[in-house]
């Protein structure tokens, strides 16, 4: 696509701890605030959802965006979209996230939006474990990216390929030039950007590392491209790869703890994909005409299996 967008947004988030273009671990700073010394409640503050919730969560109020669907070809609908992103440290690991893209298809023109909506972090067997705190997880499902274009390969939508234009995203960094401007640095953070708001440089990425008495965080800022290219099977599902390329910068972390695992080299390997799958009636809980995105993510067991049965 041609903007920044939500998919590009989550595939590089849990990467901000990669060490690649950054300062080394040693000069992190530490950015614990006072009173944390002897340990915080990491989950003071949040609004997470209990674990065990078992009834699905409160539907916001979000109508079907207001397109006009005059000549919508048989493609249009809403679909939820899996990524699956594998990747090695130490060992291979792979991640996952789940999005909303609605699509309106007139011919071979598709005008798409795309909204994240749930996601997996990797864990690392004996080193650590990446999540996304709630702030972060906030201002990723707020963000929305729509695009339109001759996305598809042919008029007729089964059988055509589905191509977005390589698309670039910052996250945690205000750069002029947004493809070609350096990233902060811990030792340079005048283009650092506090985008979840938690009083922390760039974008906070919580980490359970094994020396770590309690869960800590790394501040980061980062740079990525994507490039989607799929096939439309039929006309409930479309499948395909992702390209990514990424750079970031780790601008502090709240504890010395995690000195050794903010310099943990996670490599994305070859091989991303991703699978959308229509969503209609049956999964629009609030029966409102809209499947929104905590629908998508209540029902992403049933559409994408037992990975996403926990919480």
């Amino acid at each position: 696509m041609s903007r920044a967008g939500a998919l590009r947004l989550a595939l590089a988030a849990w990467l901000a701890l990669a060490p690649g273009c950054g300062p080394s671990a040693e000069g992190y700073p530490y950015l614990r605030g006072p009173g944390c010394e002897d340990g915080c409640d990491p989950d003071a503050g949040t609004d997470a959802g209990a674990a065990g919730d078992t009834g699905p969560p409160p539907i916001p109020d979000e109508p079907l965006e207001a397109w006009d669907v005059a000549g919508a070809g048989p493609l249009s609908g809403i679909f939820a979209v899996e990524v699956t992103t594998p990747a090695r440290a130490v060992i291979d690991i792979e991640v996952r996230q789940i999005y909303r893209m609605r699509v309106l298809q007139r011919g071979a023109d598709v005008r798409l939006r795309i909204s994240p909506c749930r996601f997996s972090l990797p864990t690392i067997p004996g080193v650590a474990t990446l999540s996304i705190p709630p702030r972060l997880e906030e201002v990723l499902r707020r963000i929305a990216v729509e695009d339109e274009g001759p996305f598809l390969s042919m008029a007729d939508p089964v059988g055509a390929t589905i191509t977005t234009p390589t698309a670039w995203v910052v996250l945690g960094a205000d750069l002029a030039d947004p493809v070609a401007d350096p990233l902060p640095t811990a030792d340079m953070l005048e283009t650092a950007l506090d985008e979840d708001m938690d009083g922390q440089p760039g974008v906070t990425i919580a980490a359970e590392a094994v020396i770590c008495r309690m869960p800590e965080e790394a501040y980061a800022a980062l740079r990525t491209s994507v490039t989607m290219d799929g096939t439309v099977e039929d006309l409930d599902a479309i499948r395909g790869g992702v390209e990514v390329t990424l750079e970031q910068s780790i601008l502090g972390i709240s504890d010395r703890c995690l000195s050794a695992a903010a310099t943990l080299d996670i490599e994305v390997l070859e091989g991303s994909t991703f699978t959308a799958l229509r969503v209609g009636d049956a999964r629009d809980l609030d029966a409102n005409g809209n499947v929104s995105c905590p629908e998508i993510a209540w029902y992403a067991p049933e559409l994408f299996g037992a990975f996403w049965s926990g919480p």
